[in-house]
């Protein structure tokens, strides 16, 4: 008889790995007129690298690049390819490790949360699983044309499937730019 515990380390990571939680979040300098912001080109030193291969390629830059193009033309900016636009666009990305552990109890050999037994307190069971996973950030960068000062900053942060195809790869990066620059303009207070 095949039990939910012998195939428990199997659903807990079918789980996952299927989690596409990511974290969007942004901030600004109050005191910029961002409606006169019309066209945009990106910053024009060189992208930094980070050291890590898994992130140091130009296929990813260029993951990047085309969805953030895609989104702020969506947006209704223009991409200027010369003269002094209104923004400049850069970007940073990094990877971590990270470590997460994961305590499951069992209840009459299902998995389940703590259990109470009249009255009295009891745990029937556990089993604790420690996995690591890579965690990606993305951050995008807007900065005044003129002055190159800062006035924007919005960020992504999620689980990274580094062993995925390029095509989830392209999905995921276009994703976390979307939901970033969903949070570009600042909506007025």
């Amino acid at each position: 008889m095949v039990t939910i515990r012998t195939f428990w380390p199997v659903i807990l990571l079918a789980a996952l790995s299927g989690c596409s939680t990511m974290q969007i979040s942004s901030d600004y300098d109050a005191s910029t007129n961002f409606a006169g912001l019309k066209t945009y080109n990106w910053i024009p030193e060189p992208q930094k690298v980070s050291g890590d291969p898994k992130i140091d390629a130009p296929f990813i830059e260029r993951r990047i690049r085309d969805a953030v193009d895609n989104q702020l033309a969506a947006q209704g900016y223009d991409k200027r390819s010369s003269g002094a636009p209104d923004f400049l666009v850069g970007y940073h990305v990094a990877l971590e490790k990270k470590l997460a552990v994961t305590t499951m109890n069992e209840y009459y050999g299902v998995v389940v949360g703590p259990r109470w037994h009249h009255s009295t307190p009891r745990w029937y069971g556990s089993e604790t699983y420690v996995y690591d996973y890579d965690e990606g950030s993305l951050v995008l960068d807007i900065i005044e044309g003129g002055s190159r000062k800062l006035i924007w900053r919005g960020f992504a942060l999620a689980r990274v499937d580094t062993t995925a195809s390029a095509e989830r790869k392209t999905k995921r990066i276009n994703e976390a730019v979307k939901r970033i620059l969903a949070q570009f303009p600042p909506k007025p207070k």
